[in-house]
């Protein structure tokens, strides 16, 4: 952790010299895949420039619902959203409808936070048939929104 921490701090203070800001993402899996390794790391990295990428599939993934609270919790570091369907306990990217998560919470908390960054759908298993998953992915994204 020491020597992510550092190494993250490092690459921040270069990215603030070219006006850019870092987002890490927690991973299931990996060293940081929860909520509270990534508080651990954000306390330690403790620089501004430092944010999130928050994957609601990944929280899901990891029970870490609900996942309209975590989005609020963390709004004030929330710099990118990935977005796609997943089974608790099964990190695997599915296409929406086909896992569990309930997303209209998910957009409201979004809408309600007055989240302007990025909201990118994740699907990159299906990256052989891009075309049609980004249109089954605005198609589905659209009719939420009413």
């Amino acid at each position: 952790m020491d020597t992510l921490a550092e190494g993250c701090r490092r690459l921040c203070e270069y990215a603030e010299e070219k006006d850019v800001r870092l987002a890490f993402e927690p991973e299931p899996g990996m060293l940081i895949d929860s909520m509270t390794r990534f508080a651990a790391l954000e306390q330690a990295v403790a620089h501004p420039n430092f944010g999130l990428t928050i994957d609601v599939g990944h929280l899901h993934c990891q029970g870490e619902v609900p996942i309209a609270e975590q989005l609020r919790r963390w709004q004030h570091r929330l710099w990118n959203v990935h977005v796609e369907d997943m089974r608790r306990g099964v990190h695997d990217h599915l296409m929406f409808g086909e896992g569990e998560i309930d997303f209209p919470p998910v957009l409201h908390a979004l809408h309600e936070i007055n989240y302007t960054g990025g909201v990118y759908v994740e699907l990159s298993r299906h990256s052989h048939n891009a075309v049609e998953t980004a249109r089954q992915s605005l198609a589905f994204l659209q009719g939420l929104s009413g």
